[in-house]
């Protein structure tokens, strides 16, 4: 009777190796497979691989006024809410970054005296690219560098 369960022993033991093997062997073919994984396309082509990037564009309240923004559009990372600037506040804008095109993002600011600023925000092809452009202004002045914006007040002599 010894003799019995060593064999039904033995045999248990090699249908799990057995078993064992063949889950080695499916997921080792699986990972080495040579055939190609469909991949979605956009007009036949595969998409390019990207990384999301934005320019971040600061603006800076140095004016006595509050200003809210009362116009936001174009190509933000994501878009913003409606914010409003008290003396001495800034506001952090992120717009998207593409290799390959030019990126507008809009945004005008308004006083409740009237005053008011056009900006765009404009990355060319890297998130280093970066330019801020004021195209109408009422009522304020400014300096800006690269990536940031002070609007002050109007100077009157």
């Amino acid at each position: 009777m010894n003799e019995i369960p060593k064999k039904a022993s033995s045999s248990g033991k090699m249908i799990g190796l057995i078993f064992v093997l063949f889950i080695l062997v499916t997921i080792v073919t699986r990972v080495c497979s040579d055939s190609p994984q469909q991949i979605s396309t956009v007009n036949g082509e595969n998409p390019p691989i990207t990384i999301a990037d934005f320019g971040n564009f600061y603006i800076y309240n140095q004016s006595e006024l509050r200003m809210e923004t009362t116009l936001l559009y174009g190509d933000f990372h994501t878009l913003p809410s409606i914010n409003v600037l008290n003396p001495g506040q800034s506001y952090n804008y992120k717009v998207a970054v593409d290799s390959k095109t030019i990126k507008n993002a809009y945004v005008r600011y308004t006083a409740l005296n009237g005053n008011h600023i056009d900006i765009t925000l404009r990355t060319s092809g890297a998130a280093s690219r970066k330019t801020v452009i004021v195209t109408a202004i009422e009522g304020f002045s400014y300096s800006l560098n690269v990536e940031s914006l002070y609007v002050k007040d109007r100077f009157t002599p």
